[in-house]
């Protein structure tokens, strides 16, 4: 076992790092770019060692730590973590360290996410509030969170600090993601022209109209399938300081229509200042890869997210020969149906850029495949 996580804020920048070895376990920690400080304690077996650090890691995670492979790809939230906090429940107050997590159980409409904010915005310290996450709302798969941003946008005032922001954190106990019912956000940006981070999951009734937030650097959309429109709209918008552009394209089997053409404006370097770049579960992959070719955005972004989707041989041969990737800290494409051959010509081609293949899949009876995550 071996661990390696990573915490940084306006007055932190350290690492901590533990590695089980046999019967014992070795810590090492201090501030990111020293050698820091390590020390190795014995425990009576193996198992022993083991359960001691699966408890150390738990318990910095809870403190906002992040693993240290999240912050090199370039991710910006996972299950745990938003924005580079960990994510803890609203009970009636909360620790401004950390993405404070808002939600009512799908299957209770009785509980109201409305009225928790309203719980929130009456905090003492609810000006310090940077970092909201909304999870499930009383019957998500039937209604939209409308009400909801009616009610953000009503509590502006209380919510004067807030940067980062997350809608729809569900997992599939909570609704299935194609089933989550979003809504219009038109109107919604020009409440919140601080924001730096914001994310939606589910796109089914999404609208996203041109967003125009000078600030943001962080703009996550993941869908089982999206609609084309979202594309446009993204494209049309102002997002001068866009460092972190993750879309999750989907399926036509749950609603994509996005087509290749339609993300050339992005490949074409629409948003200059882009470190990543996630265009994920998408079941035209391959065309993609191709498209990639030439691509302005490939000179300057530091990683490229292709995982999730319908990779293929024809596509691991368009991004074979597309030298311009060399240029990546961070090539992923993670959930493929590429064989074993062309498997080992791109990790030869790319091991500078610690090209991501795992979870290679097979086609059922080869003539299905399909995106890791659409329903």
């Amino acid at each position: 076992m071996k661990a390696d996580l990573i915490y940084q804020d306006e007055k932190s920048n350290k690492f901590w790092s533990i590695e089980v070895n046999g019967s014992e376990h070795t810590v090492t920690f201090g501030r990111i770019g020293t050698n820091g400080t390590s020390s190795t304690k014995q425990f009576a077996d193996a198992e022993a060692a083991q359960k001691a650090a699966s408890k150390l890691i738990a318990s910095k995670k809870k403190k906002g730590y992040v693993e240290m492979s999240l912050q090199s790809s370039g991710s910006v939230r996972d299950s745990e973590t938003f924005a580079g906090k960990s994510i803890r429940e609203f009970k009636g107050g909360f620790d401004a360290n950390t993405a404070v997590k808002v939600f009512a159980p799908s299957y209770d409409p009785e509980t109201s996410v409305p009225e928790q904010l309203e719980q929130l915005a009456k905090s003492p310290d609810i000006a310090k509030l940077d970092t909201l996450v909304i999870g499930s709302w009383a019957e998500c798969y039937e209604n939209s969170c409308e009400k909801i941003l009616d009610k953000l946008i009503e509590l502006k005032g209380q919510l004067s600090g807030l940067r980062h922001l997350f809608i729809g954190d569900m997992n599939m106990e909570d609704c299935e993601m194609s089933w989550i019912i979003q809504t219009d956000y038109s109107d919604f940006w020009a409440h919140f022209q601080a924001l730096e981070s914001f994310g939606v999951r589910g796109g089914q009734g999404l609208i996203l109209g041109e967003i125009n937030l000078p600030n943001l650097k962080n703009l996550v959309v993941e869908t089982g399938g999206l609609n084309g429109d979202a594309i446009d709209d993204i494209c049309k918008s102002k997002l001068p300081n866009l460092e972190h552009l993750e879309l999750w394209l989907g399926t036509d089997e749950y609603g994509c229509t996005v087509k290749v053409e339609q993300l050339q404006p992005i490949l074409d370097g629409k948003f200059p200042n882009l470190e990543y770049l996630g265009l994920k579960n998408y079941h035209e992959q391959n065309a993609l890869a191709k498209n990639l070719q030439g691509a302005p955005v490939l000179g300057y972004i530091d990683v490229l997210d292709l995982s999730m989707g319908v990779l293929k041989d024809e596509g691991a041969e368009a991004l074979y020969n597309n030298e311009t990737l060399l240029n990546l800290r961070h090539l992923n494409c993670r959930h493929h149906f590429i064989s074993d051959d062309w498997m080992e010509k791109l990790r030869t081609k790319f091991s500078g850029q610690n090209i991501n293949l795992d979870d290679q899949e097979d086609s059922d009876d080869g003539e299905w495949f399909f995106v890791e995550i659409g329903e």
